[in-house]
């Protein structure tokens, strides 16, 4: 009886490997695009919030994949905002040290292993590590204008920035509605999240896969002959993100090298490796009691953009892709002080526009943001707009 049932198990087995095979054998090279929500964790176990992640996957194997991807989460208590003890509406100073606002937002990296992979049926492991980062807003302290009147006082802010480097453990399962189309749920743990302590996520998604051959997207085979390269230089207006009254753009420059690679009639992929000058600076200003201090921070990256360029119209292209920026140095001072420009490393967006006055010279203009800013201390990062020149060495023999 005990063979009898060894023997089932085995065929079962076997049949399930080879479901998961017949799968792989169809589409040997897969990606997967994921999207997802659902909840955020935070270590004192008492607060939560809401998550939005986007995962791609490529799949080396057919058990074996690589994905990056992008979450952004939140959580917040405003409810000490709603406490007033008196008929003038003012929040209940023993209830705001309850206060907080956070944003978290995660860029991971990671290998994905397929341990069950059957027809219907997908049970994924990925460990890896995460650029994490971390905003927090809560109140460090009241100041009251009169110490016998407790409902008359000024709050005092603790906004912080906190990036770490996280290692990640994450738990999938997936129904497969069809070889493309698959539901299930997804948990991740954040092990080092900025505050130190184990952050964690879980929730529902749904993944889309599909080929990336030439016969599944209709490309032809890629005409060596047909790589475009050239050198781009731009202006280069920038400010930080999340500007006050007192800040302002300022122009600096942008130069470098690109090369292209056709991918079909209408579109391209686009690499550069530039040396990027962007800036920060603050004017002095006076608002109330409030005095924003005079202040520059320039900094010189060696920035890799990773680009998608689509002809939209006869000689107009429109483009996007993420950039890897590291700085390479810096100067800041605030107040006619120096201040250490922390080394860093930056991912974040580009996208923009350009239109080919000839075979090989083209204007453009772009927009880029940073998303996810790498260091060992808090800082803020960079927006800007670019109108840039391009040159070809070689013309296009298409």
């Amino acid at each position: 009886m005990r063979k009898t049932l060894i023997n089932r198990l085995a065929v079962v087995l076997s049949l399930v490997m080879a479901g998961g095979a017949s799968i792989a054998q169809v589409s040997p090279y897969r990606l997967e695009l994921e999207a997802g929500g659902g909840l955020l964790r935070l270590p004192d176990g008492i607060h939560s919030g809401w998550l939005v992640k986007q995962q791609l996957t490529t799949y080396i194997k057919p058990r074996l994949g690589v994905s990056i991807g992008i979450n952004w989460a939140g959580s917040a208590n405003t409810a000490p905002l709603s406490y007033s003890p008196d008929r003038y509406g003012t929040p209940n100073p023993a209830r705001l040290n309850e206060f907080y606002v956070r944003t978290d937002r995660m860029l991971d990296v990671s290998a994905v292993v397929l341990p069950v992979l059957t027809r219907h049926h997908q049970l994924s492991v990925r460990v890896g590590f995460s650029a994490y980062q971390s905003k927090t807003t809560e109140v460090d302290s009241l100041i009251y204008f009169d110490p016998r009147d407790r409902s008359s006082y000024r709050t005092v802010l603790d906004q912080r920035t906190t990036d770490r480097v996280s290692p990640l453990l994450g738990l999938g399962y997936d129904y497969r509605l069809s070889n493309r189309w698959s539901v299930g749920a997804h948990a991740t743990a954040y092990l080092n999240a900025p505050d130190r302590q184990t952050v964690s996520t879980f929730g529902l998604r749904t993944a889309y896969r599909f080929n990336i051959s030439a016969d599944s997207l209709g490309l032809s085979s890629i005409d060596k002959s047909a790589i475009r390269t050239g050198i781009r230089v731009a202006g280069n207006v920038s400010a930080s993100n999340g500007r006050t009254v007192a800040g302002v753009y300022s122009l600096r420059g942008v130069g470098g090298v690109w090369a292209e690679v056709p991918l079909s009639l209408t579109w391209q992929f686009r690499t550069e490796l530039n040396y990027a000058q962007r800036s920060g600076q603050t004017n002095e200003v006076r608002t109330g009691n409030v005095r924003f201090l005079p202040g520059v921070d320039n900094r010189n990256y060696l920035e890799i953009p990773l680009l998608f360029r689509n002809e939209v119209a006869y000689k107009w292209h429109l483009y996007v892709g993420p950039y890897f920026a590291v700085l390479l140095n810096g100067r800041a001072e605030t107040n006619g002080k120096p201040v250490a420009v922390i080394p860093h490393s930056v991912v974040g967006v580009m996208l923009g526009a350009d239109y080919q006055l000839s075979e090989r010279v083209s204007v453009d203009a772009r927009y880029q943001r940073d998303l996810v800013q790498l260091s060992s201390r808090p800082y803020g990062g960079l927006h800007g707009f670019q109108l840039g020149v391009n040159w070809v060495f070689q013309r296009s023999n298409q």
